[in-house]
């Protein structure tokens, strides 16, 4: 008996090791930039600003409706970008605190912050960084929105949860963005290596469960379209996205045009629908512990 129960526990998804692995990866891939280097460029933040309203508006306000965090509570937003969430949290009544590593998104969520007349506690360290007897905790909500880049992810949830006395929420995405055509077509051209994939939410669930931690997830469809003026925006932005600067702008050109879906009135799209994830759980009555075998 102690040998077959040896033999089913060795064959158990380490689903935290899967995710090392995969961001590991990602990060030795020529010509990769993690989020923290990718915004930390100001010409990366200038673009995603002016597309905020267009690609992310509804859905944040959705996010806010969905997550129900009552006037007066304390909030953390960890990787809170340009204040998506953090600001109109704060105008809602909530005390936040905001964590973002990237310079430049800093002085975006500040300048958002200060037009909507609301105060956002800035923390400027990556949250693998943060020490929490220094952080002012603990907080009722715990929000990180499609910021989990971390490599150890089950260290940076143990912090999350260590942090709350209420519910942490998770955004990430369920299925890879729409938009990864461009990127699997034309990492190999560009780099000479596969684009890597990146870990989807069934992977921060598994890594959970395995932790002890019993968390809902919930599916959104999200069906989005990236418009471009024309296709000339298109290689600005994707000469910074695949992070190619030397690479000809005929060259660029040429891939994207087969890629990308032309209107009439010169409007170049690409389709990024995507399914997204909610996960959230209380903490309280949810010590970490040895945890399950995760479901593969």
């Amino acid at each position: 008996m102690h040998g077959v129960r040896a033999r089913r526990h060795s064959a158990v998804t380490d689903w935290n090791a899967v995710w090392m692995a995969m961001r590991g990866r990602q990060r030795a891939t020529p010509g990769f930039l993690t989020g923290e280097e990718f915004f930390g460029r100001q010409e990366n933040v200038d673009r995603y600003l002016r597309q905020l309203d267009e690609q992310y508006g509804g859905y944040a306000g959705r996010q806010v409706a969905s997550m129900a965090i009552p006037y007066g509570a304390a909030v953390l937003d960890i990787g809170a970008g340009p204040g998506t969430l953090a600001v109109p949290l704060a105008q809602r009544g909530c005390r936040v605190t905001a964590v973002e590593p990237s310079a430049p998104m800093r002085r975006a969520l500040q300048d958002y912050a200060d037009r909507a007349g609301v105060t956002v506690h800035l923390v400027c360290e990556p949250w693998e960084q943060v020490d929490l007897t220094e952080l002012g905790g603990p907080f009722d909500f715990v929000v990180a929105s499609f910021s989990l880049m971390m490599i150890d992810l089950r260290a940076a949830l143990a912090k999350m949860h260590a942090v709350c006395r209420g519910r942490v929420h998770l955004f990430h995405p369920l299925t890879p963005p729409g938009g990864r055509t461009v990127e699997r077509a034309l990492w190999p051209l560009i780099h000479g290596s596969e684009y890597p994939p990146e870990p989807m939410a069934d992977c921060v669930w598994n890594i959970l469960y395995q932790m002890g931690i019993i968390a809902s997830l919930t599916a959104e469809f999200d069906p989005r379209h990236h418009r471009f003026g024309d296709i000339d925006m298109a290689v600005d932005e994707f000469r910074d996205r695949l992070n190619c600067p030397r690479v000809s702008r005929d060259r660029l050109r040429s891939a994207l045009d087969d890629l990308l879906t032309h209107d009439p009135d010169g409007v170049c799209r690409l389709d990024r629908s995507t399914w997204n994830a909610a996960i959230q759980w209380d903490t309280r009555g949810q010590p970490i512990g040895e945890g399950c075998e995760a479901r593969a």
